[in-house]
């Protein structure tokens, strides 16, 4: 499938929480992972498909997706994984903040690898965790994961 994804789309004054924030003009925010291209014709199908319906009440994943993510597994890491292992979720913060409840207890540590989104950070002390920060090493050019805390 061929996309463009030189065409620049103008997204201040939209209400973009990547482009509307900042409130200096010559910031580039790289702080949020916001993708600044448009989306792919069959994303916008299908939701305008979704809006035509005109009902927008709670849906349930359909098995399709658990078949998506299990077949991108075994194509991408040749591991078939049960789908009773796959839970849906509505974002990466939200996930992130049950894990952290399912297995901590608050007043545990909770390791990050830094630099990271500052809601990682955020979410980790809501649910009562310690921040523990591994930070990076800048080295030969490189950021590099430690091995070990010297």
């Amino acid at each position: 499938m061929k996309y463009d994804f030189d065409t620049i789309i103008p997204r201040r004054g939209t209400n973009s929480y990547k482009w509307d924030t900042p409130e200096e003009e010559n910031v580039l925010p790289m702080w949020v992972a916001d993708m600044d291209f448009r989306t792919a014709p069959a994303i916008i199908d299908a939701l305008q498909k979704r809006v035509e319906h005109g009902i927008f009440g709670y849906t349930k994943v359909p098995e399709t997706y658990y078949d998506a993510v299990v077949r991108w597994f075994e194509d991408r890491h040749r591991w078939r994984i049960d789908p009773r292992w796959i839970i849906y979720t509505s974002g990466v913060v939200p996930a992130l903040s049950a894990i952290i409840k399912a297995l901590t207890v608050p007043g545990d540590k909770v390791i990050v690898q830094t630099p990271a989104y500052n809601c990682f950070y955020s979410s980790i002390r809501n649910d009562g965790c310690e921040l523990s920060a591994n930070n990076l090493i800048y080295r030969d050019g490189r950021l590099c994961r430690p091995l070990s805390k010297p």
